[in-house]
């Protein structure tokens, strides 16, 4: 029989029979924590450096050598005074200095685009706004006034403009061109007038529609929502039916273009029409 008495075996230990043999798997469990604890602090050790590699070392002089001149190549800054990487973030050192740049011209293509786009915008583009009626009464040059969306319908320059912008937005609300019976009259065409109208016309000569700045609008579109329209708007478009136009001579129809009629009574030259 055996004199050594056996230790007892607890949980996670390994069962061993004499002191040394103790000692030696104590020495072993000892080296293995050391060795443990030392790969713990190494690895944390690893990890506070490459975050401090990352986050600061790298960033301050991990770019300044492939990207030195980058900022030197700038027009108008001078090498040498450029801010590095590092004075970017550690603060100090010449700093970019702004620049006032004067606001982009417009060329002359572009300017030909633009006043090409306004001419197609125009409601008459192939009329002169600034084209000055030349003639008489009833006797002005065709040459210097502008045709209507309607054939054979002219007036001068300024009212034919405003008459056609007028037309345009009664076109887009109605779907079609408001209708004319009459615009510019030559000095026969108000003679012709005068012997079938009577006192509802003009003596020849004195005639609004002679000088291109007067309409009759064709009866029917005085009817209606055309007719509403049409007295609502025209005066935004320059148009008018006359005072006159309301009383005794009754004619609704009657449109005189504002700026230009105005003129003629200003000069006491009576009732035109």
């Amino acid at each position: 029989m055996s004199s050594l008495v056996e230790a007892p075996v607890t949980s996670g230990e390994i069962a061993v029979g004499t002191r040394k043999e103790r000692r030696i798997v104590e020495t072993q469990e000892i080296r293995i924590r050391s060795t443990h604890r030392r790969r713990k602090v190494l690895t944390r050790v690893g990890v506070l450096v490459g975050f401090g590699l990352a986050m600061v070392v790298y960033p301050v002089f991990g770019t300044i050598s492939p990207y030195a001149d980058a900022a030197q190549s700038l027009p108008g800054l001078v090498k040498g005074e450029s801010p590095s990487t590092a004075m970017a973030l550690l603060g100090g050192g010449p700093q970019l200095k702004s620049s006032d740049l004067p606001l982009p011209e417009i060329d002359g293509a572009t300017a030909t685009l633009a006043s090409h786009a306004e001419a197609v915008a125009s409601p008459l583009p192939d009329c002169n706004p600034n084209t000055k009626a030349k003639g008489t009464n009833g006797r002005l040059q065709t040459s210097a006034l502008c045709s209507l969306w309607q054939s054979g319908e002219l007036l001068q320059p300024e009212p034919a403009i405003a008459l056609s912008a007028m037309n345009d937005t009664f076109h887009t609300v109605f779907g079609r061109d408001m209708c004319l019976a009459s615009s510019y009259r030559t000095l026969a065409e108000q003679y012709r007038t005068k012997a079938t109208r009577g006192y509802l016309a003009a003596t020849p000569g004195t005639s609004l529609h002679g000088w291109g700045i007067a309409i009759d609008i064709c009866t029917e579109e005085l009817k209606g929502a055309t007719g509403d329209w049409i007295r609502a708007n025209s005066t935004t478009y320059g148009w008018g039916n006359p005072q006159w136009a309301k009383g005794s001579q009754y004619e609704p129809w009657h449109y005189e273009y504002i700026p230009l009629a105005s003129a003629y009574y200003d000069r006491g030259w009576g009732i035109l029409y």
